[in-house]
């Protein structure tokens, strides 16, 4: 218990560094709050409460009561103008500061961290957690925090005002207060055991919810039978969530009772009926003791009861700390080296074998003892069937992944040696699953940050992807935004032609080396055909590495490399392998068939 406690306010200091971080004030104002509204429930709503009814009582001047009724009063009005001013002026601007901040470090970080990570269901889990979860989970511990802070001063000031007053009732309401707390914390743990079996069940309702609201999925609903499966899932779903609430009710009604029956038959009947027969026997009890007595009964219990609902949240925020100190402590395997790369000259892949470290491939060697080197100016083609290994080896020579066997060498260094940054500055990706981003034409192409001097580059490289004809009915050119995310004025582009904007990026800077993963696969034949010559003529003296399925692209490689089950199984010339009459010739045939090659 200790060592679980100390670690759940470990998690939670964790998170509060942030908050010091990125709003160091934000505590101190908080804590001005709650010494404020403290000090008002055990001067005003006990000290003040007993001055006031033995003043009324002993027949005290009326302007002294009405005196002190005015500075009581101006104090409350400084704490509820303190407290709107933080809740409407200071705490949106700082909360914004904070989600600002938190954001963009995980930005930051998840950039930083290797593209396995992302093969981890794990990462996800908890890169999802911080991301929505960070900023507003850390304002809540600060609101958690300052709601304990204030109802301990509070029921520590109360405490020992009560039991100067009547200690046997001050004992009963800290002796029942307690009694509350364990059966609280016990009706907590059914409630987390019922919420972490219900979990499960809730995230697959939530998505089948999900998949009938999101437009992704209409047309499929429409088309096929899904909506059947989905329904019998949910319905498996709910009378799971059923059973789950029925197991779980018994143990929750019985606390739920005792808790009832501590607040109702104790505090009712038993406190208040011995403070009401002590004021009538007892001539030394005045009606200010009475009262601070009924007063301090019901405001301990609460007391007592906020402190069990912040353990209880901070508990639960504990948990969410938890997700996000292991994802901003996660550190990238890729260790950076130092050397700057210079212009391309050799990549040579010596024995290279790769099995990924997470997901349905882990541990299986995708590639085996890959051995070619690729020099300035050539022209390569990686062909084959799907899962042959040939995004896998770009994704190597990118340095997305490193090796599990042999090495990759950059002009005769191996590349853990260059600083990444530097090294993949000289080489440009049109990835198979390509994205397009919610920002105009400039920005895609340019991948970044796009400057008006860059024009010219930006529409030489529309021209090196063929996109030309399509730029000129775009009302803006270049600057027209792609998507209607965020701009009902924004386009939405055809396949064919966002894959024509990926293509761009890959020529709007100087690389040595650029790799199309299916450059084409977007496109019918023909406008294939096309863009191959394009492209071609665009990237006549650059390094290219092809890959691809249709094998239209190949007939102007310098080299065909053919993948089988993560091998090389042959290479040459088109010709070459043609006449070898093998795997590459049978998978040629089949497809000039049907495209008429």
């Amino acid at each position: 218990m200790k060592k679980e406690i100390h670690n759940n306010v470990t998690k939670i200091f964790y998170m509060i560094r942030y908050i010091w971080k990125y709003t160091p004030c934000y505590m101190g104002i908080l804590l001005l709050q709650v010494l404020g509204n403290a000090l008002w429930d055990i001067l005003v709503g006990m000290l003040f409460l007993k001055y006031l009814f033995d003043a009324i009582e002993a027949g005290a001047d009326y302007s002294e009561i009405l005196y002190r009724a005015v500075i009581v009063m101006v104090y409350r009005l400084i704490l509820i103008l303190y407290g709107k001013w933080i809740e409407n002026i200071y705490r949106p601007k700082a909360n914004l500061k904070l989600h600002e901040g938190m954001q963009t470090e995980l930005y930051q970080k998840a950039r930083k961290l290797d593209l396995a990570y992302y093969d981890n269901p794990d990462f996800y889990n908890q890169f999802i957690w911080a991301i929505h979860e960070s900023d507003t989970r850390a304002v809540k511990i600060m609101s958690n925090l300052s709601d304990l802070l204030s109802s301990m001063i509070s029921l520590l000031g109360m405490s020992a005002v009560f039991l100067a007053i009547d200690w046997i009732a001050a004992l009963a309401v800290l002796v029942s207060s307690a009694l509350s707390f364990f059966i609280r914390i016990k009706a907590n743990k059914i409630k987390y055991q019922k919420m972490e079996e219900m979990k499960p069940l809730i995230r697959k309702t939530d998505y089948i919810t999900r998949v009938f609201y999101q437009g992704d999925f209409a047309k499929e609903l429409r088309m096929g039978d899904m909506v059947k499966i989905l329904q019998d899932d949910f319905d498996k779903s709910m009378d799971q969530k059923i059973s789950c609430a029925k197991k779980y009710a018994p143990g929750i009604l019985i606390v739920s009772l005792l808790s009832q029956l501590m607040t109702t038959y104790l505090f009712n009947i038993g406190i208040v009926g011995y403070l009401v027969v002590r004021y009538m026997l007892d001539s030394d009890f005045t009606l200010g003791g009475f009262s601070v007595g009924i007063n301090a009964t019901w405001k301990l219990f609460v007391q007592v009861s906020r402190i069990i609902d912040c353990f209880s949240r901070l508990n639960e925020d504990s948990v969410y700390a938890d997700k996000f100190r292991t994802f901003t402590e996660l550190e990238p395997q890729i260790k950076n080296g130092y050397e700057k790369a210079a212009k391309f000259e050799t990549l040579e892949f010596q024995q290279v074998s790769f099995s990924y470290p997470f997901g349905n491939q882990k541990n299986r060697e995708v590639l085996k003892n890959i051995s070619f080197t690729i020099r300035k100016g050539e022209k390569i083609a990686l062909v084959g069937y799907n899962g042959a290994g040939k995004t896998t080896l770009t994704k190597l020579a990118m340095r997305l992944y490193d090796v599990t066997g042999g090495s990759i060498k950059y002009n005769g260094k191996e590349i853990k040696e260059y600083d990444i940054e530097s090294y993949r500055a000289h080489i440009g990706a049109v990835f198979q699953d390509y994205k397009i981003f919610a920002a105009t034409v400039a920005e895609n192409v340019a991948g970044g940050e796009y400057r008006e001097d860059q024009n010219m580059e930006i529409t030489e490289a529309l021209k090196s992807a063929a996109f030309c004809n399509k730029l000129e009915t775009l009302p803006k050119g270049i600057h027209t935004m792609l998507t209607r995310e965020f701009d009902e004025q924004g386009v939405n582009l055809s396949g064919g032609e966002m894959q024509k904007i990926a293509i761009a990026r890959a020529f709007a800077k100087p690389y040595d080396i650029i790799i199309m993963d299916e450059p084409s696969s977007a496109l019918d034949p023909l406008a294939e055909y096309e863009l191959n010559k394009v492209i071609g003529a665009a990237a006549k003296d650059k390094t290219m590495i092809f890959i691809s399925h249709r094998l239209s692209t190949t007939r102007m490689a310098d080299r065909i490399y053919m993948f089988d089950n993560g091998e090389i199984v042959e290479q040459g010339k088109h010709e070459d392998l043609m006449r070898l009459n093998g795997k590459y010739a049978q998978m040629f045939s089949i497809q000039a068939k049907k495209y008429h090659l």
